[in-house]
């Protein structure tokens, strides 16, 4: 292909050529598709599109990233709210720290929001790990003021870095998306695959969206719903979409073999730290003093049976297996755990020693080892559906809304 001028750029900004196409992304819990990426193509005079990698690389380096940025943002917007999109999805965003180095852009999306009618949930930026490791303080400052407004934000190409934690740490992430390289190597090389587990769960305990890209196989798409992934992006759903040809997908059925078993494996690991960190609690505070302020001071975790981890997934996604005798066993046995809790937190406080509060102790693990026999036999349960004959009338089931469109093999030649 040959090179790309400067001048053939800024003419084919004037003509308005780039436009904005939409990658379907499914949630893998409930099979709905619930967002999309904006991805610019080039729709050229003589009727070719070109994808992304053939000219962003020249964009760059002829310094109009910004102008590209600043001239598609009003047809991103124009699609949420004109288009329809905002009424039900999440619209993911590419931007570059050079883009929110100064507040030009915070400023028309800010502005977007307020007079043009844009529901700020319904935007996400998307920026790698590399942008913003390389950052000035200003980035982060624009940034900021959008995350505060509502908006979105994702780390694009997680896991290819060498600091995505304290990058996450510092910045107001609210998705992770995983490198579509991790993803196809995953099922090839068990330090990728770990590492792509690994990042699902970081992800779950930080409350973050976890997003793979790159889905091209049903054998990456299965391994994600067994690890406990979110939602996931690539041509094994759909290739990159006009808005129309966007919005008649969404609107077609389909079915698929995902449903959240990975979160019930999520769910017993989240109870397993909900009660070493109560059995770490209450072991070092009975070791104080009986008239040791520090007995009264926070530091347990939740006793509230809807607010803890595994109460959170009985009301949300563990509702998939609320037609079975399992599910509703539950119950039971979760609410004497938090009334045991409830106890061994009540005793500390009142100056109970170690050897008063065994029996409590005790009786907290036979709970809750109940608890998690009950959890891995839905866990054994949703692996039999899975992967059984039947699996695809069954597991296209949704959680509480109609059959929407889902996983549709599309092997394409161009991954984004």
């Amino acid at each position: 292909m040959s090179i790309v001028s400067r001048e053939e750029i800024a003419g084919a900004l004037r003509r308005r050529e780039f436009v904005l196409y939409y990658q379907p992304k499914v949630s893998l819990t409930s099979n709905r598709i619930v967002g999309a990426e904006a991805l610019v193509r080039w729709q050229r005079p003589d009727g070719t599109l070109l994808p992304a990698s053939a000219f962003i690389g020249a964009i760059e380096r002829a310094g109009l990233l910004k102008s590209l940025t600043r001239r598609l943002l009003p047809q991103l917007v124009h699609d949420l709210v004109d288009g329809g999109l905002a009424e039900q999805f999440q619209v993911s965003f590419n931007v570059c720290s050079c883009d929110l180095e100064n507040s030009t852009l915070t400023s028309m999306i800010l502005d977007a929001i307020v007079r043009g009618g844009l529901p700020p949930a319904a935007l996400e930026l998307e920026i790698t790990e590399t942008q913003a490791l390389q950052a000035a303080p200003c980035v982060l400052y624009n940034v900021q003021a959008l995350t505060e407004a509502g908006i979105g934000l994702a780390m694009d190409d997680y896991g290819i870095g060498y600091s995505s934690i304290d990058t996450l740490s510092q910045w107001p992430f609210t998705t992770i998306k995983l490198d579509q390289g991790i993803v196809v190597r995953m099922l090839d090389s068990p330090k990728n695959a770990t590492i792509v587990r690994s990042s699902i769960r970081l992800g779950h305990e930080l409350g973050l969206e976890v997003v793979a890209e790159g889905v091209e196989t049903l054998a990456q798409h299965d391994f994600l719903v067994e690890a406990g992934c979110g939602v996931a992006q690539g041509f094994l759903i759909s290739r990159a979409l006009p808005l129309e040809g966007f919005k008649a997908f969404c609107a077609a059925a389909g079915k698929c073999r995902g449903l959240p078993v990975g979160l019930v494996h999520m769910a017993i690991v989240d109870h397993v730290q909900w009660r070493r960190q109560l059995a770490s609690f209450a072991i070092r505070r009975a070791a104080l003093p009986p008239d040791a302020p520090l007995r009264q001071s926070a530091g347990h975790p939740t006793l509230c049976v809807t607010k803890c981890s595994l109460g959170r997934w009985y009301l949300n996604e563990g509702r998939y297996f609320a037609g079975t005798p399992t599910y509703h066993a539950l119950d039971a046995p979760h609410r004497r755990l938090h009334e045991i809790g409830a106890r061994i937190v009540e005793r500390i406080r009142a100056g109970a020693g170690q050897a008063d509060i065994a029996p409590l102790m005790r009786e907290l693990k036979q709970v809750s080892l109940v608890l998690i026999g009950l959890l891995e036999d839905i866990e054994d349960d949703g692996f039999e559906s899975l992967f059984t004959p039947a699996a695809a009338i069954h597991a296209s089931r949704p959680l509480a809304a109609p059959l929407a469109p889902a996983v549709m093999p599309a092997m394409l030649h161009e991954r984004s």
